[in-house]
């Protein structure tokens, strides 16, 4: 110790006789070192920013080629959410919980089949109406093209230029119309579609029986100082997704049922169903008002009703679309669960990217999960509290 005191003082007299500040000779060996330091953080900031983008890619990869079972796990965690509560209400009347969740999900495909039963027809009779519908907007538009030619030549340059019909043409007929492969995008196929379907009840069965396992398991897989702030995580979620899923239900049952009395009067053909799409259609956030009125508009006007009856249609899914958003929303759904427009197009144009018409019908509530998961995660919050309204 002694030695070694000796000798920086000695080098400091020197450093002193030499007429050099021992700060600036410290100084300036900093300095030396200093842009190599600035170098290598750089260096680590880059392959740090690097990795980051090929795992997102990887990810974004993995989502895409395992659309399949990702739409299938997806949906079948969405419906145990809802069928929980009956599950407890049957453990609570002294029943096996494989036995309430058989009896659960029994009486839920059974509903299922009755409505399908029931509406059936209804639906054979309208899928069968859309190529009229189909014919008469295409009447419309080509009188609408020739209106607008008889303008003018500046206003025929506008307008797509008229096939020559002297010169022949070849016309491929492809398999399947870009609806049918937007719709099943990502699910591959009609037959990959009823396999997936087919899947969901005994995906649904086997999380309600092996709730209690998975919910200690799940746990099990954290340090035991952060298991009860897991478990209130997870419940949170769980609340919150069966929350938003029955109360969207809810609201679209309510605003069906005060559409549907306009859509009687003004003697629109399928009120019932049209009633349906256009109160589950307008639950979408932000564009569901326009989406919910574009069925019975189209219906409307390819029954040549008159324009009041249009406009009728229009200003009542309009009203209930309203009503519904400012009023049975924040009752039944709750405020926790509100994305901004932002969020939701964003949501709504990456899952429909990616898969299709599954993607869009999923976007929202997927997003509402993450943001759930955010709003529950202390490191999450501020990007919760992006994707909500504030």
């Amino acid at each position: 110790m002694q030695i070694s005191t000796l000798l920086r003082i000695e080098a400091y007299q020197r450093t002193a006789s030499a007429g050099i500040s021992p700060h600036s000779s410290l100084e300036s060996n900093a300095e030396l070192f200093m842009p190599e330091t600035h170098r290598e953080t750089r260096s680590v900031a880059a392959a740090s920013t690097s990795l980051r983008i090929i795992a997102a890619a990887i990810v974004i990869a993995a989502l895409y080629y395992a659309s399949s079972i990702l739409i299938t796990l997806i949906c079948a965690v969405f419906i145990a959410f809802v069928l929980e509560p009956p599950v407890r209400l049957m453990e609570r009347l002294r029943l096996p919980r494989w036995l309430g969740s058989l009896i659960v999900v029994v009486l839920t495909l059974a509903a299922m089949y009755v409505l399908v039963y029931l509406a059936y027809d209804h639906v054979v009779d309208f899928l069968n109406t859309i190529p009229h519908v189909v014919a008469t907007v295409q009447r419309m538009v080509a009188q609408l093209e020739l209106w607008a030619r008889s303008l003018g030549p500046g206003a025929s340059t506008l307008l797509p230029s008229a096939p020559d019909t002297s010169v022949p043409t070849v016309r491929l007929q492809q398999e399947e119309s870009p609806w049918t492969q937007f719709l099943l995008r990502g699910i591959g196929s009609v037959y990959a579609f009823t396999v997936t379907v087919a899947f969901i009840p005994f995906l649904v069965f086997f999380m309600l029986a092996s709730k209690n396992h998975i919910w200690a398991a799940t746990l099990n897989l954290f340090p035991v100082h952060r298991r009860q702030q897991t478990e209130d995580v997870i419940g949170g979620i769980t609340a919150m997704v069966r929350q938003y899923v029955l109360g969207n239900i809810l609201v679209a049952l309510i605003s069906a049922a005060m559409i549907l009395p306009v859509f009687v009067a003004v003697s629109l053909p399928y009120p019932l169903l049209l009633a349906l799409f256009a109160a589950f259609l307008s639950v979408i956030p932000y564009i569901g008002v326009a989406l919910g009125m574009l069925p019975p508009l189209l219906m409307a006007v390819a029954h040549d009703d008159s324009v009041g009856h249009l406009v009728a249609i229009a200003v009542v899914v309009f009203l209930v679309h309203f009503v519904a958003v400012n009023v049975l929303t924040p009752k039944l759904v709750g405020r926790r669960v509100k994305l901004n427009a932002l969020s939701v197009t964003l949501s709504m144009m990456f899952w429909g990217w990616l898969w299709g018409g599954p993607g869009l019908v999923l976007a929202v509530p997927i997003t509402a999960g993450l943001k759930a998961i955010c709003d529950n995660v202390q490191s999450l919050r501020p990007f919760g509290a992006w994707m909500g309204e504030g």
